[in-house]
């Protein structure tokens, strides 16, 4: 049964369709209604149901505890789970305790897991139990695509059977001009793009497992009337690989770095701006971005890797190989 449900059906399936409360952790960002993942992913739940939906935030797990005593029947959908750095160990047990206290009090637990570990993760044996952990405690996992079910079953040790399929939520586009875009971009980051420039979009947290670093190295060797812009945040522990590429785009004119957070407002200016969006992940089973892309109907570079080998769009290009992303951005 692992056809692509409906997370109704889902939550149906759980609570035998009887009346209960959804609880989302992280908490979902209303502000951010047209880029924010999770309240793109609950949207017609939020919308066209009458289905309860309460945020549960790192304080609030205790509140899990509290809500299956005295609250009635809950779900709790969890997305995503890291131990990033020392002081989340801490906030990582907390989370187990009130986790396993909920699942002992008779509580549902559905998963929704994007990777069988965080990429470019630390204190990689840490995750590995805990998530395996997690996987053992809840009763429905979530993927995007058929294709990653049986990698997911092995590593989390769980059967194909508690493995439900449930796509990406696509991206609402705010189509605007191009020529407008790049203005925007300029004066909101005090850059020089100019219109007539091809340009080459890498965005979203700075990590290694992006291999941007690599996209770089292509770049050097291009005309300079071709950018490319890495926009986003650097990842927790990725100090070291954002020096090295603020070193590199210094030293190159066609490599633009904004290591900020994307605001909602710059997202589609980005995206109207830019000619194409590459992906080169190393080890992601999934990527959001790419549906962005779709979205704006961009020309894509992406490896073809787990669910992405299923995404079928005429602008979309795959590769294989790094020579074979190189020739894309030479032919584009």
């Amino acid at each position: 049964m692992n056809q692509k449900s409906d997370l109704t059906d889902i939550y149906s399936e759980l609570t035998g369709g009887k009346p209960f409360t959804l609880l989302v952790a992280p908490p979902i960002r209303f502000g951010y209604k047209n880029s924010d993942y999770l309240y793109l992913y609950y949207k017609k739940i939020l919308k066209d149901s009458e289905i309860p939906v309460r945020n549960i935030s790192l304080l609030a797990h205790i509140n899990l505890v509290f809500r299956q005593l005295f609250g009635g029947r809950t779900v709790l959908h969890y997305h995503w789970f890291e131990i990033s750095g020392f002081l989340s160990i801490f906030s990582a047990i907390y989370k187990i305790i009130f986790i396993f206290l909920y699942k002992l009090l008779g509580g549902k637990i559905v998963w929704s897991v994007q990777n069988t570990l965080p990429p470019d993760c630390r204190h990689e044996w840490m995750n590995y139990y805990a998530r395996r952990w997690l996987a053992g405690k809840a009763d429905l996992l979530v993927v995007e695509c058929e294709r990653v079910i049986a990698d997911i079953s092995a590593f989390f040790s769980v059967h194909p059977d508690s493995i439900r399929v449930v796509s990406h939520p696509p991206y609402p586009a705010q189509i605007m001009p191009r020529a407008a875009a790049v203005e925007a971009i300029n004066h909101r980051y005090n850059v020089g793009l100019k219109v007539q420039d091809r340009l080459f979009l890498m965005f979203g947290h700075i990590s290694a497992y992006k291999q941007i670093g690599s996209v770089c190295e292509i770049f050097q060797n291009e005309p300079v009337q071709k950018k490319l812009i890495i926009v986003g945040p650097v990842k927790r522990g990725q100090m070291k690989l954002y020096k090295s590429l603020k070193k590199t785009a210094s030293g190159a004119p066609n490599i633009l770095l904004i290591p900020q957070f994307i605001s909602e407002e710059s997202v589609p200016e980005f995206l109207n701006a830019t000619d194409c969006l590459i992906f080169n992940h190393r080890n992601s089973l999934s990527q959001g971005g790419v549906h962005l892309a779709i979205s704006y109907r961009k020309t894509a570079f992406l490896p073809r890797k787990g669910c992405l080998k299923e995404m079928e769009d005429e602008n979309l290009h795959f590769f294989t190989s790094q020579e074979e992303l190189k020739q894309l951005i030479k032919k584009h």
